[in-house]
């Protein structure tokens, strides 16, 4: 979309086409009319501000006007970018990129060859099966892109194909972008190494930093997590599930695919150990089990853990009463609210803040790195610096206790 198409855009006449090339694409009824309740209130925002121009700072400007006390609720909030952001890609590519279910999507027999081997590499290289899972979502959606632009051989890619496709990703977050790209340079060193493309393409690829500001991690200080804590309703069994789980969280700064895996056979309780093979490293982690987080999983284990075959600690509170989703975002986002806690502004403020605020306490407390790094099952220290790149009045507010 040049500036020309920019000032001609029309939102009631995109968002019309834009519907119908969904309907061709089998989109059902019910996720249109979700998409199109977002598209509506964008069009009252356009009718009510004349002169603006469609570009992404619009975009935000829309959304918080319109969602920005209600984007707390995830589900919301996914839908409301996901709107947004086909709305950009349809009206400056004329395309939509399709979302499918990893499960049941395979690639194409022209890229087939070419990303599955390099899914393999990753794997080969040490990457985990959720990051390489993330990677192969990213890789159906540029197999998208090539395909809407006919592009159906690695070999026939550009330097001007590869600058279009950056620029589909302007309406993503900066740190998003970022590693969309290095993936994408990733791969294409893999296809020129390994013969799918005939010329290196990967240092056409611009290299991008995250800002700074957007680099530093959310961090609770011990006096939110302790009102985080204290707003939990352990008077029942939802409660007393939720309240174990954020102990875990904030004592020992496990990753929450760790805590919703948990086993019963991970438990040593005569010893009060811990003994957890981490989903994301493979590698064996022991962390003590603390007084104040080995009663609230007794607690929720006598008096809230539904009936329930599972191994897993913890469960679903609805049948069949089986293994959580690997997912506490919008249950951390209750309970901030509930205890009137505010998170900065831009930055994730989820289970993974606790183990950035565990890690900083504990380089308050001069304890050395190596400690702190086999606290978080990190394999290298490289892994836990990115935890400590914090400025010193965080660091400061944060002096969160590992024992209650």
């Amino acid at each position: 979309m040049n500036q020309e198409q920019i000032r001609a855009f029309e939102p009631r006449s995109t968002i019309f086409q834009l519907k119908g090339q969904l309907v061709e694409m089998n989109y059902s009824k019910s996720t249109i009319d979700r998409l199109n309740s977002v598209w509506r209130n964008f069009i009252q925002y356009w009718d009510d501000h004349p002169q603006l121009e469609f570009c992404i700072q619009t975009i935000q400007e829309f959304i918080s006007f319109r969602y920005g006390c209600e984007l707390g609720d995830r589900d919301k909030a996914h839908n409301v970018r996901r709107a947004m952001n086909m709305l950009w890609d349809f009206a400056w590519h004329h395309q939509v990129f399709k979302q499918s279910s990893l499960n049941s999507r395979k690639f194409s027999t022209e890229y087939r060859d070419a990303f599955e081997g390099f899914l393999l590499h990753l794997i080969q290289c040490g990457y985990s099966e959720g990051s390489v899972r993330t990677f192969r979502s990213r890789l159906f959606q540029f197999e998208d892109y090539l395909f809407n632009n006919k592009i159906f051989n690695l070999d026939n890619l550009t330097s001007e194909c590869l600058n279009e496709y950056s620029k589909t990703l302007g309406s993503f977050s900066p740190k998003t972008v970022v590693r969309k790209l290095r993936l994408l340079q990733h791969l294409l060193q893999f296809a020129y190494e390994n013969g799918f493309i005939a010329e290196p393409l990967s240092p056409i690829i611009p290299k991008l930093r995250i800002p700074r500001n957007l680099q530093l991690p959310t961090v609770f200080t011990k006096e939110e997590v302790n009102a985080l804590l204290a707003a939990v309703d352990r008077s029942n069994p939802l409660g007393k599930r939720d309240y174990a789980i954020l102990m875990l969280a904030a004592g020992l700064g496990l990753r929450v695919s760790d805590i919703i895996g948990m086993t019963f056979d991970e438990i040593d309780w005569s010893k009060k150990l811990l003994s957890i093979v981490q989903q994301k490293t493979g590698k064996l982690v022991e962390l003590p089990l603390t007084d104040g987080i080995g009663w609230a999983i007794i607690d929720y284990l006598q008096n809230g853990r539904p009936e329930s075959e599972c191994d897993h600690v913890f469960v679903k509170h609805c049948a069949p009463y089986d293994v959580l989703t690997p997912s506490m975002y919008r249950t951390v986002q209750k309970y901030l609210q509930k205890a009137g806690i505010k998170g900065p502004v831009g930055k994730p403020a989820g289970m993974h803040a606790f183990r950035h605020s565990l890690a900083s306490a504990m380089l308050e407390q001069k304890i050395p790195l190596p400690v702190i790094s086999g606290t978080l099952g990190h394999t290298d220290m490289h892994s836990t610096e990115t935890y400590l790149s914090i400025d010193l009045h965080q660091l400061r507010s944060c002096a969160l206790e590992v024992d209650e």
